[in-house]
């Protein structure tokens, strides 16, 4: 196929299937709720914030600072493969026919974080300057058109050094951003449109730097491998992913949890349970992270009612994951060579996972002992106990129903 346009618009429909298929495993009921609340917490706290913000407040310093890492982050997203490295070479003159779509895509992916970033700024603008048309119509335009310059740029500078000192490009361009950022949203324009002429200055720059050069298929290539893996990384939070490899790791500094486990035959499962789940990075770390986001949420949240129902999600989350994973595992077992009853394991997987979760409990009510929450700290106790049992019930009937 010599058509390189029609390879991208294949290659992109494949990667939109794959992504697509993801999301549904990673955007599920349970995260929905718990996003909900998490927006609704955050949003509440923002605007009890604007209605008294400080006159002195530095928002254009925050502005430029939440922009200038948006705008300058602007990794080129290409779809190339491996094996692009040896079959696109005879086809390198007509390259700009698949690097053309790939640089709008990567505009286009990138779009939402800035927009939202601007949309949120809306309220803080108005408390603090004022919401005028330059800044409702003009800046959201600039916006789009500085991101824009931030591909193309960023796209350039790789090509023309082969992905060196590309830290350097990236906090010249943040730099530029930052400072145009903040004297626009100071109604300082003419030093703004200054910034934005030395922006067109840098960008043809880097545009006749990269000119006539070979493409650096090699560092494309692995760039674009990177962002995939961080994204079947994050994947594989939720969902298993073929391409990832779960870790595992020794934690040595965890062995004294093992102390605590019996040595009688009917223990060797649950001392298999507890050395899967502590070596394993899936599983442990899906742990530490969920019950940070509760006691973060304790900290954050200002209703007990939901503070509770986020807990809640959480721990509906955490309990039904590790459930899964340590009870739906496709691998070999060592103690598949035992005669060691499936409902034995069930029972060692249940018991961890209320140890588990009786610690999640305690370090999310500790949060609140510490502020003064007495009550909360009960509420939100009971509340990730008792959703927790409930969701280890339900999933043991489900697998004996199965049988």
């Amino acid at each position: 196929m010599k058509n390189l346009h029609d390879v991208w618009s294949k290659r992109f429909r494949s990667y939109t299937v794959e992504v697509q298929n993801y999301f549904k495993y990673i955007f599920t009921g349970h995260i929905a709720v718990v996003l909900l609340f998490a927006i609704g917490a955050a949003g509440y706290a923002y605007s009890d914030w604007v209605q008294n913000v400080p006159e002195d407040f530095p928002a254009a310093l925050l502005l430029a600072t939440i922009f200038g890492v948006l705008l300058a982050y602007s990794p080129p997203s290409t779809l190339l493969k491996e094996a692009d490295m040896v079959y696109f070479l005879p086809l390198e003159s007509k390259l700009d026919e698949f690097l053309k779509p790939a640089r709008k895509w990567s505009f286009l992916s990138q779009l939402y974080l800035p927009a939202i970033a601007f949309i949120v700024s809306l309220p803080m603008v108005n408390a603090v300057y004022g919401l005028e048309t330059s800044y409702l119509i003009g800046f959201p335009l600039l916006l789009l058109i500085i991101k824009w310059w931030n591909v193309q740029t960023e796209f350039s500078f790789r090509k023309a050094f082969a992905g060196q000192k590309s830290w350097l490009d990236r906090l010249s361009r943040f730099v530029l951003a930052f400072a145009f950022t903040y004297f626009y949203v100071d109604n300082l324009v003419l030093v703004a449109a200054l910034l934005l002429f030395a922006m067109i200055l840098y960008g043809k720059w880097t545009q006749n730097r990269a000119a006539g050069l070979p493409f650096p298929y090699e560092h494309f290539v692995r760039l674009e491998e990177n962002r995939m893996l961080r994204f079947y990384q994050f994947a594989n939070y939720f969902t298993d992913v073929p391409q990832i490899k779960g870790k595992i790791k020794q934690r040595s500094w965890l062995n004294w949890v093992y102390k605590f486990i019996g040595k009688n035959p009917k223990d060797a499962h649950y001392y298999l349970v507890w050395r899967t789940f502590i070596r394993s990075d899936e599983l442990f770390y899906l742990w530490v992270r969920l019950t940070l986001l509760s006691m973060a949420g304790a900290l954050l949240i200002p209703f007990t009612i939901a503070m509770a129902i986020f807990a809640g999600a959480l721990a509906f989350a955490t309990a039904i994951q590790i459930w899964q994973g340590l009870n739906q595992t496709q691998h070999f077992r060592m103690d598949n060579l035992f005669p060691l009853s499936q409902y034995t394991r069930q029972h060692a997987v249940k018991k961890l996972i209320v140890i588990l979760q009786l610690a999640q409990a305690v370090l999310v009510a500790a949060v609140l002992l510490i502020t003064g929450a007495y009550l909360s700290a009960a509420i939100i106790f009971a509340a990730i106990i008792v959703v927790s049992l409930i969701t280890l019930m339900f999933s043991a009937n489900k697998n004996k129903k199965k049988k």
